[in-house]
């Protein structure tokens, strides 16, 4: 039968035929054929695209599996969380990650304590909370991977390309942390005294004198006084484990066989809990999430009883306001912010994606992103307290007691541990807490690139044990990549990587572009639509300030200031080279200049006058492919059923259509608006 455009009733039979056919989920596309069918109804229907005033429908017979549509479906086979709890619990495990246990305190103190906390909060108020929602909604809403959500602007896919580089870095560097914790929990386990706690190893030195509040003695230095001597927790973290040369220029060799097979075991066991996706991680994060706060209390208590503990606190509490003037400081709290987060490392996209589409992702984004704060603070309290202790005990400045490098926790959670009673039981505990930590951040981190990479190209995920394979491929390459960082020179490399390549102004940079592009190009209000449509209400609009001005202007004031103030990289007194720290900057711009590069590349294969060009790469898409069908069947068959579907619903359904402006996303709405816009 035909119908003329011009029809009314045209329109309704399309809209029929389209709402019916989505249930049956066999939409494909034939050369310039919309198809669309209907395994409950038993009909088959095409439009010829070709003919702009007449639509042509053919009924004919189709036999098919009925298919349960009871919730949104992708068109691609998406893995999801089992239930709402192994989401909450694979974040709240990432924000009880490193970020937190291991890298804040040693920012915290590097960075003057108190003056540290201030710029911190303030980021967790204007930047955190909102990016950690926005991108937890954006992988929530078009159930993809860090790349491939940004169809909604395909301009600027260049950031999900800088996000993934940086998550790249991250995951074969991070790994470097996992090795020394399994290193510390295998010397816990042996027999004997607690290596960190004595002074009679071939790796202590003459000066070395052991606390007096453990059980161990010094036999080794004994007239040494406590003004010039050395921790054995410290002797054991410089000349055992990391075996730290003079300076980046002396790399060393790949001798330190304990940590280079530590280094090997924690990549297996990522490998382990990670290789079947959050089918088998998601069942780890309810103990690797949970278990750490106990082990955190409970060091946390012994530390405050400890002489000296408050001077720590006091040191962690008061500001010394003169280090604001710092830009340093200030990068530091906003790239601990999206470290810890995740934000910009692809993670939190990744896990939104696995969401079902109506959960709420609001109330959850709030909660948890004031979880990881507080954990960070937790962790400080622990380490502060210690190191109060520590500069009793030493009789030195606190800000002098350690070194400020990221072997502080190293440094001081064993002191910690050995002042308990049973020293042994909780170092065996707390490390083997500290390595599933580590599996949990690396299990994020991992699990983002290889969602990024079978998405970006899904023949890779085929076959027999096709996302196993890429993964285990995965894992070897970061293995290899991650050798130098074992060498004796490895502990400046690593800090090169973590100051430079998955921090500072990279983080800054790609957080500067996202809200930029959500706020402006993509449009604020058209993101709160989308919200809306998940969750079934607008968020505050104080997200909307945020991603509109606060987030954009605050990134930027933030990378001018350090840019003008830059000094280079110093590691307790080194001052890098200058050749490393142009590395660095390398590093940093390889992930920002993504952004800039895939814009141009997109106005270059662009076609029309400049402005034309420029008005075309700014255009934004209502919502990308993978959703539209999802969005319209649930909202109109799923919830109203097919006998409700009155002659208003219809209508409904076609508003929406003009109102998301579906174009390209599917021929079937392309020509049936037989115009150009998105």
């Amino acid at each position: 039968m035909f119908c003329h455009k011009p029809s009314s009733h045209c329109h309704l039979v399309l809209f029929c035929l389209y709402v019916i056919s989505c249930i049956g989920g066999r939409f494909s596309k034939q050369d310039n054929y919309c198809n669309f069918s209907n395994t409950k109804t038993n009909f088959v229907g095409s439009m010829n695209a070709d003919k702009k005033d007449v639509c042509e429908i053919e009924i004919r017979p189709l036999a098919g599996p009925k298919k349960d549509v009871s919730e949104p479906v992708s068109t691609s086979k998406r893995q999801t969380w089992d239930n709402k709890r192994e989401f909450v619990l694979a974040m709240i495990g990432y924000s009880v990650g490193y970020g937190n246990v291991w890298r804040f305190p040693y920012l915290c103190y590097k960075n003057g304590g108190g003056a540290f906390l201030l710029p911190y909060i303030l980021f967790v108020i204007i930047g955190g909370i909102p990016m950690f929602f926005l991108e937890v909604s954006l992988g929530q809403f078009t159930q993809m991977s860090a790349v491939e959500i940004w169809r909604l602007v395909p301009s600027m896919k260049g950031i999900g390309y800088g996000c993934t580089f940086v998550n790249l870095i991250f995951c074969f560097y991070y790994v470097l942390v996992m090795a020394w914790s399994m290193l510390y929990l295998i010397h816990s386990c042996l027999p004997g005294p607690l290596p960190w706690t004595t002074c009679d190893n071939w790796w202590n030195s003459g000066i070395c004198v052991a606390n007096s509040n453990t059980s161990a003695t010094n036999d080794s230095a004994p007239n040494i006084t406590s003004f010039n001597s050395t921790s054995p927790e410290t002797e054991f973290w410089r000349n055992y484990v990391i075996r730290q040369s003079s300076g980046i220029d002396e790399i060393g060799s790949l001798e330190n066989w304990p940590i280079i097979l530590c280094f090997l075991g924690s990549w297996i066991l990522i490998y382990l809990c990670v290789f079947k996706g959050v089918k088998s991680g998601g069942k780890v994060v309810y103990f690797t999430a949970t278990f750490p706060y106990l082990m955190l209390i409970v060091v946390l208590i012994r530390g405050l009883t400890l002489e000296g503990a408050m001077t720590g606190i006091k040191y962690l509490l008061k500001p010394d306001f003169s280090k604001l003037l710092q830009p340093q400081v200030w990068v530091d709290a906003g790239s601990q912010i999206f470290f810890s987060y995740g934000i910009c490392f692809t993670v939190m996209i990744t896990f939104g994606s696995y969401n079902r589409f109506h959960n709420n992702c609001y109330r959850q984004s709030v909660i948890l992103a004031s979880s990881c704060s507080l954990t960070s603070l937790l962790a400080s309290f622990v380490v502060f307290s210690i190191l109060g202790h520590m500069s009793v005990t030493q009789s030195k400045n606190i800000a002098e007691v350690a070194t400020q490098g990221p072997g502080l926790a190293f440094l001081v959670y064993p002191t910690g541990l050995s002042l308990l009673p049973a020293p042994r039981f909780w170092s065996i505990l707390f490390f083997a807490t500290l390595l599933v930590v580590g599996i949990d951040t690396q299990f994020a981190s991992v699990e983002g690139a290889v969602s990024t990479i079978v998405d970006s190209w899904p023949w890779l995920e085929r076959g027999k044990f096709g996302r196993e394979k890429v993964t285990a491929v995965l894992c070897v390459i970061f293995f290899l990549l991650g050798l130098p960082l074992l060498t004796n020179g490895g502990l400046y490399i690593f800090e090169l990587y973590n100051m430079y390549a998955a921090s500072g102004i990279s983080l800054l940079s790609l957080a500067f572009f996202e809200a930029v592009t959500i706020g402006w190009i993509y449009g604020v209000n058209r993101y709160f639509d989308n919200i809306k449509e998940m969750i079934g209400y607008y968020p505050s609009a104080y997200i909307k300030i945020c991603l509109r001005y606060l987030i954009p202007i605050l990134s930027l004031c933030i990378l001018i200031f350090f840019c003008v103030m830059y000094k280079p990289l110093v590691l307790n007194g080194y001052e890098y080279p200058t050749w490393a720290n142009a590395i660095g900057w390398l590093m940093s711009l390889a992930s920002i200049l993504c952004v800039p590069g895939f814009f141009l590349l997109n106005l270059c294969k662009g076609n029309g006058t400049i402005y034309e060009r420029l008005a075309s790469a700014l255009h934004a898409r209502s919502l990308p492919v993978t959703r539209i069908r999802n969005l319209l069947v649930y909202r109109y068959t799923t919830r109203l059923g097919l006998a409700q579907a009155t002659a208003k619903t219809q209508l409904e359904l076609s508003n929406d259509i003009h109102q998301y402006k579906y174009t390209n996303a599917y021929p079937f709405t392309q020509h049936y608006h037989n115009t150009d816009e998105s």
